[in-house]
Parts: C-alpha cells; sequence; structure tokens
C-alpha cells in the first residue's frame, strides 16, 4: 500500500511540475538596440541688451542607440540624435543700406532654425526591480553629449513691414568652445517608462528628457558680411520621445 502511494505521489509531483512555465532567465541578453523619435520644447534666452526675448518654435528628433546591461536594472546607452530647433526673436540688422545704430528698436525679426548632432552616453536606471520578468519599468536616467551644429538657416524680415530682406544659412559658434568652434557640450537628465511586448526583449519606451548646453552661441546673421549680428543665445530642450527596443 505504501509503494502505491508512493509511486501516486511521484506522479502527481511530476505532472504539477509541468503545468508549472520556467521562469524566464534572469537577463539572458547583455545588450540591445532601441530607436525613437520625439517632439522638442526648446528654451532659448537671448541677450536682451541686443533683442527681444527669443520665441521658440516646434522641434522635433530622432534617435538610435545601443544598450548594455551591466545588471538587470542598469543600462548604459549609447547613441547617435539628430535633434531640429527654431526660435525667433527681433534684433537688428546691420548691413549695407541698413541702420548700423545700437537703438534698441529691434526693428528686424530673424527666425533661426538649426539641425544638430548630439552623441549621447547615458546611464539609465531602474525603479522596477528586476527587470527580466517585469512587463512595465519606470526608470530615471542621466548623462553628458556632445554636441554638433550639423546646419542653421535663418531668415529675416522687416517687422514693420512684413519684408524679407535676407534668407540663407548661417554659421553659429559657441561661446566656450569644445573640440572646435560649433561643439558643445550638453548635460541630460529625465525619467522613462518601458512596456513589454508579451515575456519578449522587445519595449516601447516614452522618456522625457532635459538637454541643458554649458555654453552660450553666438549668432551673427547673414554670411559672407561681417558683423550683421553678434547676438548670444543660450538654449536647453525637453524632449518628449516614443521608442521601441526591438533587439
Amino acid at each position: 500500500m505504501q509503494i502505491k502511494q508512493l509511486f501516486l505521489f511521484i506522479f502527481l509531483c511530476s505532472f504539477t511540475a509541468k503545468a508549472i512555465p520556467p521562469a524566464p532567465a534572469d537577463m539572458v541578453k547583455r545588450y540591445g538596440f532601441s530607436a525613437g523619435l520625439s517632439g522638442v520644447v526648446s528654451f532659448f534666452k537671448a541677450d536682451t541688451r541686443h533683442s527681444d526675448p527669443a520665441k521658440a518654435r516646434p522641434g522635433m528628433g530622432g534617435i538610435f542607440k545601443m544598450e548594455f546591461y551591466p545588471s538587470t536594472n542598469v543600462h548604459l546607452q549609447f547613441g547617435l540624435e539628430f535633434i531640429s530647433q527654431a526660435c525667433r526673436f527681433n534684433t537688428y540688422y546691420f548691413a549695407p543700406g541698413y541702420s548700423e545704430h545700437y537703438d534698441r528698436t529691434f526693428g528686424y525679426t530673424h527666425t533661426l532654425r538649426t539641425l544638430e548632432l548630439y552623441v549621447p552616453i547615458i546611464a539609465r536606471i531602474g525603479l522596477s526591480g528586476p527587470e527580466s520578468t517585469a512587463r512595465n519599468i519606470f526608470y530615471v536616467l542621466g548623462g553628458y553629449a556632445p554636441k554638433f551644429f550639423l546646419n542653421s538657416k535663418t531668415s529675416v524680415k522687416e517687422t514693420a513691414t512684413g519684408k524679407d530682406v535676407w534668407g540663407g544659412s548661417t554659421e553659429l559658434e559657441y561661446e566656450h568652445q569644445f573640440l572646435g568652434a560649433q561643439t558643445g557640450n550638453v548635460m541630460l537628465a529625465g525619467i522613462g517608462f518601458d512596456h513589454r511586448r508579451g515575456m519578449q526583449e522587445k519595449f516601447i519606451s516614452i522618456e522625457i528628457i532635459y538637454r541643458y548646453n554649458l555654453s552660450r552661441f553666438i549668432y551673427r546673421g547673414r554670411m559672407g558680411i561681417e558683423n550683421t549680428n553678434e547676438l548670444f543665445l543660450k538654449n536647453s530642450c525637453l524632449n518628449v520621445q516614443i521608442g521601441y527596443r526591438f533587439q
């Protein structure tokens, strides 16, 4: 009788073990790739001795990055990010045939748009425990990125009449240069949320990231004519980014 009971006990244990799915390995992968698109809210601060306050225009961005996982809730991220920002401000326009007096009338409206390249280096720390079994993950992140001006364009109008005065490429330089006149330093901080698709290593993410430029940049207006403007602008921006980790 005892032998029959023993076989019955072993049989039930075997059946129960098969019914319970095996726990997923604790972060088997050590790297991944992700891409994302973002809307950009920009903040520009102009030197008001030479300009009216700058007003931001809509911007956008895109990023591709690689992630390494030193532990289940810590990621190190490296990537390439392109961001377009824009602003509008009233200031002077010094060129042949135009006023060269600093009379604080600020009679010309300048619209500046830039295309920038960032190389972000970011540490991401999860706040939801081990991520290998979590469906939803909240996290904080922070880091650094060198920033390069790839292209910048401006248009100038006479404020009172709306008459087009000039438009074309312009060159921007940093007040405090890093590796070159058009290269600056940016600090990053933000929060994010990941949602896992099933139990795969694929996530949809939403991130809010603040980027602070450590140096002002110099806007000189029209290229080819010296000193049409020399305005210092401080810049930071807030990205609302939707991404997908596909590997």
